[in-house]
């Protein structure tokens, strides 16, 4: 009897003891409003400085640690084959201009020797008018007894003189006029072959431009692998890019979420960095505070995580020359959540 009641009892304490650690659990599942991931700091914008042409290093602007403006000469190269060949277009641009400097001479040439010829049809013009009515004159004074007939004669044959000058004068009309014709071509051509030569004058100094590399955007030189006197080129895709440039005035903060919590996070979720040493001066992009900035709303298929990002500034210490964070640095950061 005294067992029965002893087992009785121990089912008595033992049983309620089996629920609640599970109801435990969902509490503080439920209380949960933030969550902790490691994070990186990168730059917003990085690239990497290759040569477009061939040639050989002729100066390095800039250095690691240099802070660059946008457009500003970091490398010059030094390609005489470039340099020669602008000069060779140059020539060419200017041949072309000759070439219609002729053209419009031609013309001017062919309309004033149609203008000489039109003049002179004119004269013979009136001169066949004046021989007509002589022959006519003569006809007359032939008929009635007053002169010979080898005087109409004479008045005839010339007569037919100026219409022979006439036919000439015509003839050379027409050619005069197809000479502007062909004049008119040339200065055409000549006109086309101006923009062609500019054209290519246009596309060989774009090539010899690319002989300064310049620096995309402003930003910090991290990277140089590149010496004057070294040869370079354009196919060396595979290799050490020349300079590395990052801008680091803004950072992105990325973080891998564990597909479990990625349904937890959104954009302009507040965020608190930790393991920096900042505490809560840092600021994001727009001087506001930090928050989520972009969720990629997709999972590595690799690592089944979800990448987050945040932007923060980064503030230049004029006095000690440096930012106040560094590119590759990482920590910590608490994410609120729903």
């Amino acid at each position: 009897m005294k067992s029965i009641l002893r087992s009785f009892f121990f089912v008595l304490v033992v049983a309620p003891c089996v629920g609640p650690p599970s109801s435990i659990s969902f509490a503080q599942e439920a209380d949960r409003t933030e969550v902790r991931l490691p994070i990186t700091l990168e730059g917003d914008q990085r690239t990497e400085l290759r040569a477009r042409v061939e040639g050989y290093v002729a100066v390095v602007h800039a250095d690691i640690g240099d802070r660059v403006a946008k457009g500003q000469r970091l490398v010059s190269l030094d390609a005489p084959e470039l340099q020669a060949e602008v000069r060779r277009r140059q020539q060419m641009v200017s041949q072309a201009e000759a070439n219609l400097g002729v053209a419009q001479g031609r013309i001017a040439t062919a309309e004033a020797m149609l203008r000489q010829a039109a003049s002179a049809r004119d004269e013979q013009a009136a001169l066949r008018q004046l021989r007509v009515s002589e022959r006519d004159r003569y006809f007359a004074l032939v008929q009635g007894g007053a002169v010979q007939k080898e005087k109409l004669e004479e008045a005839e044959y010339r007569v037919l003189a100026v219409d022979a000058a006439v036919a000439k004068i015509e003839a050379d009309v027409e050619a005069a006029q197809a000479d502007i014709g062909a004049a008119k071509n040339e200065l055409e051509f000549a006109r086309s072959g101006i923009g062609v030569a500019k054209a290519e004058l246009a596309h060989a100094e774009a090539q010899d431009q690319l002989r300064e590399i310049k620096a995309p955007f402003a930003g910090l030189v991290i990277e140089r692998n590149v010496d004057p006197g070294q040869l370079v080129s354009p196919g060396n895709v595979m290799g050490k890019p020349l300079l590395v440039i990052e801008n680091v005035d803004v950072l992105r903060g990325v973080m891998t979420v564990p597909a479990d919590e990625a349904s937890l996070i959104s954009v302009g979720a507040a965020v608190t960095l930790s393991g920096f040493g900042v505490g809560g001066q840092v600021k994001g992009r727009d001087e506001g505070d930090l928050k989520v900035s972009r969720v990629s709303q997709s999972l590595n298929m690799k690592t089944r995580t979800m990448r987050v990002e945040i932007d923060l500034k980064n503030p230049f210490d004029k006095a000690r020359s440096r930012y106040q964070f560094l590119s590759g640095q990482y920590g910590s950061a608490s994410v609120k959540i729903r």
